[in-house]
């Protein structure tokens, strides 16, 4: 399934997202509806809750209906005489975009919406004609909660939505909303806003590490688990592909584990971090002894090209054998934990200097004695050799 590739560099806040100038408020917002505005007869709102998960394949194909003749969506494209205004999720015309040049509904099963959702765009197009074009807020989120979780990300999200709208429509678009608008509240499951949060916090913290385009772009599409119209079934789906999501992420930047044995009281352990990221990663790398056998060790920044293992010779000092093990923790720059831990076994093999005094004597010794041995049996050999002659 082809994608649509839209190289932006998003920073929400410590999410990631660059900072925009800010843009008219979405004030008044709550939720979203498909149809005209009581108070603007002339606006038309093209909106519905994501039918994608993360990967990409749809969740179902009901997009298929709604964009055939007499469909909720295919209906608001009906000609008017009259100039309109349109309010439209970018979310949505990428999705159908998606549809039209081939898609996957799961498990395995191939779209049939190919060619109607060709025609949707095509039929939009035409009815938009020149008429103002304004972006909701990417996946139509309950907008007085996103707010509330971050009015600095809010704007952000306000600026990027109307960036990929306009890139997916080929026009000009205005982000914000449209004015004297304003939209009757709607419920928002707590269940959908407290995994929003959760899963936010960990972007956060991933952004910290590495601003590859793939944190923005889950970032973004997070938006989406806060649209009001969300089922329980397909929130419940998507909360397991944004989980699995992330998780993946977070699985990019490692410490691989490993064994060592040390022969001396102070050498270099090899220890290696991965970085399966398109872009550079920064991290600071601890190792702590789990007993007192190795001395501490000091904390490491460390610089990591993309889809790189770099290999960091790490000074360790031993001060007795035996099995020690390290644990390996990775850390943002400003100390915030990252990922598990990572075990490395070490067996230091030191041979103290008094017990190798020892060990040298006692070796001496042994050889003296066999060689008195091998003397005295060549001599009572010899003798005994003698006699025989007499």
């Amino acid at each position: 399934m082809k994608r649509i590739s839209i190289v932006l560099t998003l920073v929400i806040g410590s999410i990631g997202f660059l900072f925009f100038t800010p843009v008219a408020s979405f004030s008044g917002f709550s939720g979203f509806s498909s149809g005209s505005s009581a108070v603007n007869k002339s606006l038309v709102i093209i909106s519905g809750p994501t039918h994608r998960e993360m990967s990409g394949k749809f969740l179902d194909d009901s997009l298929i209906e709604d964009l055939s003749f007499g469909g909720k969506l295919a209906e608001l494209l009906k000609p008017s005489t009259k100039k309109r205004t349109w309010l439209i999720d970018p979310s949505l015309i990428e999705e159908i975009i998606d549809m039209s040049d081939g898609y996957t509904v799961l498990p395995k099963i191939e779209g049939a919406g190919e060619e109607i959702a060709t025609q949707f765009l095509v039929d939009l197009k035409y009815a938009i004609g020149d008429d103002p074009v304004y972006a909701l807020p990417y996946g139509s989120p309950k907008i007085s909660t996103r707010k509330k979780i971050s009015d600095v990300e809010f704007s952000q999200v306000q600026s990027v939505s109307s960036v990929r709208l306009a890139r997916a429509l080929d026009r000009a678009v205005t982000a914000g909303a449209p004015p004297n608008w304003s939209e009757t509240p709607k419920p928002l499951s707590s269940m959908n806003i407290s995994e929003f949060r959760t899963l936010r916090k960990q972007l956060a913290l991933l952004s910290q590490i590495s601003n590859d385009l793939v944190i923005s772009e889950i970032a973004i599409r997070l938006n989406t688990l806060l649209n009001p119209e969300l089922d329980k079934k397909t929130s419940q789906s998507l909360v397991i592909s944004f989980t699995s999501a992330v998780d993946g992420l977070a699985e990019k930047v490692r410490v691989l584990p490993g064994r060592y044995t040390l022969t001396s009281r102070e050498e270099k352990l090899p220890v290696t971090i991965v970085n399966d990221f398109n872009a550079p990663a920064q991290v600071v790398l601890i190792l702590k002894a789990n007993n007192s056998r190795i001395l501490s060790i000091a904390d490491r920044a460390l610089y990591l090209q993309p889809n790189s293992r770099t290999q960091v010779l790490v000074p360790v000092k031993a001060i007795a054998s035996g099995k020690v093990e390290l644990l390996a923790q990775l850390e943002t720059l400003r100390g915030n934990k990252h990922q598990g831990i990572s075990t490395l076994a070490v067996t230091i093999a030191v041979i103290g200097p008094i017990v190798g005094w020892v060990m040298a004597i006692a070796g001496t010794i042994l050889i003296g004695a066999a060689g008195t041995r091998i003397f005295r049996r060549l001599r009572k050999a010899r003798a005994t050799a003698s006699l025989g002659d007499a």
